[in-house]
């Protein structure tokens, strides 16, 4: 028996954000010069033997969802998360899977410029990795002096600005680490099938000189397990706590830049 469509409501249209899950009928209906663009960035890579290869993409993505269900903004698009990174740092751990920085930097160009085409000016980059920050920096840069008219921002490392507004809800190093007491809180809320703790690493703050000079260390210079940070400090209640946090600065990003139709700066005035 054929199945009769045509009483589909129309909220089951304007609930769909993933472009991926889309189709053609949706896309025309939610998209417009309106609607903000989402790309999301991971990395695949070891994070310690209690977290999944995935996390920099998966819990991302998962923020750009609550993101998008929860803020009054309806026609925020979420296209599908690059799995991939700048993980050069981490070829010594077995299954990295990595990038060049100009192979990541020319995939967000191309993707921009995708975006661009279709009429679409305000992208939002949600970023997982910190391999990635500096191939978006230069993507963007090269896009926006392509497209002045085009507004491109990036939450470009959740996991130390987590640290910084969530006052003192993690208890070693403001939560920081790879696969450490954020980022394994952050999955125990949304995930907490991927995440093993009965494999959670002994405790590793990394001993460096300055934290003014920076230096470009491999991974396993700093720890022998994949991991650092205090990933046995972690519970799904941090976790939930960070991402009401991380909801709460881009919701509110969104909506005071709909305020002034995504205008800043000189623009504004």
């Amino acid at each position: 028996m054929k199945k009769d469509y045509s009483e589909v409501k129309d909220s089951a249209f304007r609930s769909n954000h993933l472009l991926e899950e889309m189709n053609a009928v949706q896309v025309r209906k939610n998209i417009n010069k309106k609607s903000v663009a989402v790309i999301v960035l991971g990395a695949c890579e070891n994070h310690g033997d209690h977290m999944p290869f995935g996390s920099d993409f998966i819990f991302p993505m998962e923020l750009a969802k609550r993101i998008a269900k929860k803020s009054e903004k309806k026609n925020i698009i979420i296209l599908p998360a690059i799995p991939y990174g700048v993980s050069l740092h981490h070829n010594e751990f077995q299954m990295t899977m990595s990038l060049e920085p100009r192979t990541l930097e020319l995939v967000i160009q191309d993707l921009v410029e995708s975006v661009i085409r279709n009429g679409i000016r305000r992208i939002l980059v949600i970023n997982g990795h910190d391999g990635n920050i500096a191939p978006i920096e230069s993507a963007a840069r090269t896009c926006k002096d392509r497209h002045p008219d085009t507004v491109i921002a990036c939450l470009e490392a959740w996991w130390v600005s987590v640290g910084e507004i969530t006052h003192g809800i993690f208890e070693v190093w403001g939560g920081l680490g790879h696969g450490g007491e954020a980022e394994t809180s952050t999955m125990l809320a949304v995930r907490p099938d991927l995440v093993n703790m009965e494999f959670a690493p002994k405790e590793v703050i990394p001993k460096l000189p300055s934290d003014k000079i920076r230096i470009y260390w491999k991974f396993n210079e700093l720890t022998d397990t994949g991991a650092t940070g205090a990933a046995k400090k972690a519970t799904a209640q941090k976790g939930e706590a960070a991402i009401r946090a991380l909801e709460k600065i881009l919701i509110s990003f969104i909506s005071d830049m709909d305020k002034n139709d995504w205008r800043y700066g000189l623009s504004s005035k």
